[in-house]
């Protein structure tokens, strides 16, 4: 009978220890009298630390969410080491409670936030009186009893922006831990603007954004800390998309992706405050123009339009639509003069080797990058990527003996050598709809900014109609995908690290 009792009690304790590693799971058996912990506002601490069950269970106890044993990394006694997240990375986003994973992860509704499914829902969900009182806690900067908020003295050259277009967000990001430190409200209408490719000033000292649905261009500088306070917006006309920025920093250029063929151009601004458009190229041809590239010297700007299916090199000191200073070839012999197209080469996006020689082009209708000489535009190779690539933003490797591109509708991204001018490696299941690609300084990882609009791929599955946005890492020494699952807003799109 003793040995039968002990057995039921070993069983009891087993269970109980299971369920303590949830995040509401643990019995409160502790007092923490650390002076060494960074505190939370008592209305937070006493959210963390007040029993939620007959058992007097709490989120920060020692086998849950304490200093003695942080279920999955996240700690919820100390102030701090709560903002540096869990083994699953960024768990609370100072002024933003709406995207914040603590918030989808203690929320059951799913007109209020994200909700996430998550075991144990009895210990992880609380009442949304407690809901609202966290969220506003974040929104007004998760700050700790002293009244700090977190990660306000990041310097410049650790961080990294990823449009979230879904959302009229930019993640700011910490490049190298892959931390969400901030996201910042772009835009300037009630609607939808759709913040969507982003690009960093020579200098590094500003970043850019198109808003693809406003028809604005922002610029932010990449110094300052929340709320970001945007420098200067421009409007430039219809779907603005893809921004190159002059070597000096003076001058800007940005495509009109506009499919209906209104405009057929892009347009030439200054930056300077307040910015102006200072210049309009024009061409029957140009029919949603979406890829550029920018030598080096600023001398000669590359255009690739989308509907129209033809590439443009263009001398930026004229900017005129002339013979003498504008060289027009199709993107294939098949597609017409008449800008539009076949629709069965899509090409997207323009890069330049590193020698200049060559550009690389992305042909989402042809699953291809096709490579060109630069000097009269005439085409070298086609190279494949496998059927229903798709493929959108590309980036060389530091070294330029690669070329990463981010094929969005099988969810790969493929290595190009750009000496052998051929795949050397598809990395598969890299998140969902991979869209933009940029590499730590150190150029020892790709970032991929994934749309994943059509699924999920974070830490846990969520409930409801919102989708949370992932992006991915892959070590580029042996082009392996990291485990790394870095949740923000909706719609990761454009990318730009800092060096």
């Amino acid at each position: 009978m003793n040995n039968y009792r002990n057995l039921i009690k070993s069983i009891s304790l087993f269970l109980i220890g299971a369920a303590a590693i949830c995040f509401n799971s643990c019995e409160q058996d502790f007092v923490n009298n650390n002076t060494d912990i960074v505190k939370f506002p008592p209305e937070i601490e006493a959210i963390f630390s007040t029993p939620y069950t007959a058992n007097n269970l709490s989120c920060n106890t020692p086998s849950c969410h304490s200093n003695e044993n942080s279920a999955s990394g996240f700690n919820l006694v100390d102030w701090q080491k709560a903002m540096n997240g869990s083994d699953n990375g960024t768990m609370i986003i100072p002024y933003n409670g709406f995207w914040s994973h603590l918030i989808a992860v203690v929320n059951n509704d799913t007109l209020f936030a994200p909700v996430t499914t998550v075991s144990f829902p009895e210990y992880h969900k609380i009442d949304a009186q407690k809901v609202n009182t966290l969220n506003n806690w974040i929104n007004a900067g998760a700050k700790n009893a002293d009244g700090q908020a977190a990660f306000t003295n990041v310097p410049r050259t650790d961080k990294t922006f990823i449009t979230n277009q879904a959302s009229d967000l930019v993640a700011v990001l910490q490049t190298d831990t892959r931390r969400v430190l901030r996201l910042i409200p772009v835009g300037g209408s009630n609607q939808l603007d759709a913040p969507h490719y982003v690009v960093l000033s020579p200098d590094q000292n500003f970043f850019y954004i198109s808003l693809i649905q406003e028809g604005y261009i922002e610029k932010y500088d990449v110094n300052l800390d929340y709320p970001f306070s945007r420098t200067d917006r421009l409007q430039v006309g219809l779907n603005p998309a893809h921004i190159v920025i002059s070597p000096d920093g003076a001058t800007g250029y940005v495509t009109n992706f506009d499919a209906s063929g209104t405009e057929r151009n892009i347009r030439k601004f200054s930056t300077s405050s307040p910015m102006q458009v200072t210049g309009i190229f024009q061409d029957q041809k140009m029919t949603a123009p979406h890829g550029m590239a920018l030598t080096n010297d600023g001398s000669r700007l590359f255009v690739s339009s989308e509907v129209g299916e033809y590439i443009f090199k263009i001398n930026t000191a004229s900017f005129i639509n002339s013979d003498s200073t504008v060289i027009k070839e199709p993107i294939d012999p098949s597609v017409p003069p008449n800008g539009q197209g076949t629709g069965n080469f899509k090409p997207y996006q323009i890069i330049l080797s590193q020698d200049e020689s060559l550009i690389y082009v992305s042909c989402r209708g042809a699953n291809q990058v096709r490579v060109y000489r630069t000097d009269d535009l005439s085409m070298v190779t086609q190279i494949p990527l496998g059927t229903g690539a798709y493929p959108l933003l590309m980036k060389l490797t530091s070294d330029g003996n690669y070329l990463f591109t981010c094929n969005r509708n099988n969810n790969t991204v493929s290595v190009i050598n750009t000496l052998t001018q051929t795949v050397v490696t598809t990395i598969s299941g890299v998140g969902i709809q991979p869209h933009g690609v940029d590499f730590t300084p150190d150029g020892q990882y790709a970032i991929i900014s994934c749309e994943t609009q059509s699924g999920f791929d974070g830490h846990h599955p969520t409930v409801g109609s919102t989708k949370l946005g992932v992006s991915r890492v892959i070590r580029v020494s042996d082009f392996s995908l990291l485990s790394d699952r870095i949740e923000m807003a909706s719609f990761p799109a454009g990318i730009a690290v800092v060096r």
